[in-house]
């Protein structure tokens, strides 16, 4: 795939390829639309968004599509199930979804967005009646800069995940890795594994840069705590 960019004034500003990815099984006639803050994305107007095409992935249906944006793009963003006229049937519940591209991602790389359809209950854990209650802390975490992205994307041929979970019941000195099946996870291998950050309001995330030929990744979001790491 070839670099993309845009001309501003003598400059050239190359982009970030944005790729959205969602399964969702839709009935005839219905289609699924990402909208988002941004033009790109319609500025909240929904017939002015990113109409999504379906593939067959075995037996799920998965909706696909992408935009091109500058390096430093930020925007909000949700999904919509809409009829041929653009007309909305449904939509997500709880928070719009957050899109910040990671720091250090230069243009011409892809970011490839695998998101999963929200519903009323994806919402209860990131609540504060939730988090401060059912699992109040007597301690407090401090928020970790982000290293950015880390793995560069070399090649192409690759596409940077960024993974990020709610785990509001994390324990003292404890941390949060993702293991998995291709070699940027560790292989199944702890000390091996990507950690995650952790980005305040119980939010633990990560950027790695994957190749294309590793997709489907397997993994797991697991808690460590110091000790249990220094044994490997």
């Amino acid at each position: 795939m070839a670099n993309l960019g845009l001309f501003t004034g003598t400059k050239i500003v190359k982009l970030v390829n944005v790729s959205f990815r969602l399964p969702y099984y839709t009935h005839w006639g219905q289609k699924l639309l990402v909208c988002g803050s941004e033009p790109v994305l319609g500025s909240w107007d929904v017939k002015k968004g990113l109409l999504l095409s379906p593939v067959h992935q075995g037996e799920e249906l998965i909706w696909c599509g992408s935009v091109a944006v500058p390096s430093e793009f930020s925007c909000e963003y949700s999904y919509y199930v809409v009829d041929d006229d653009k007309s909305v049937l449904r939509r997500e519940m709880g928070k719009k979804r957050q899109l910040v591209l990671p720091e250090g991602i230069n243009g011409g790389e892809n970011v490839a967005l695998h998101d999963l359809w929200q519903t009323g209950v994806d919402a209860i854990p990131f609540r504060s009646a939730f988090k401060d209650v059912i699992f109040r802390q007597s301690w407090g975490l401090n928020i970790e800069r982000s290293l950015g992205i880390q793995n560069k994307l070399d090649t192409e041929d690759a596409a940077l995940v960024h993974f990020k979970i709610c785990c509001p019941n994390v324990e003292e000195e404890t941390s949060v890795y993702v293991i998995g099946s291709t070699t940027k996870l560790g292989q199944w291998k702890v000390q091996d594994g990507l950690k995650l950050n952790y980005a305040g309001d119980s939010i633990w995330q990560a950027d790695v840069a994957i190749q294309n030929g590793d997709f489907p990744i397997k993994y797991p979001f697991e808690a460590f705590s110091y000790k249990q790491l220094d044994v490997f």
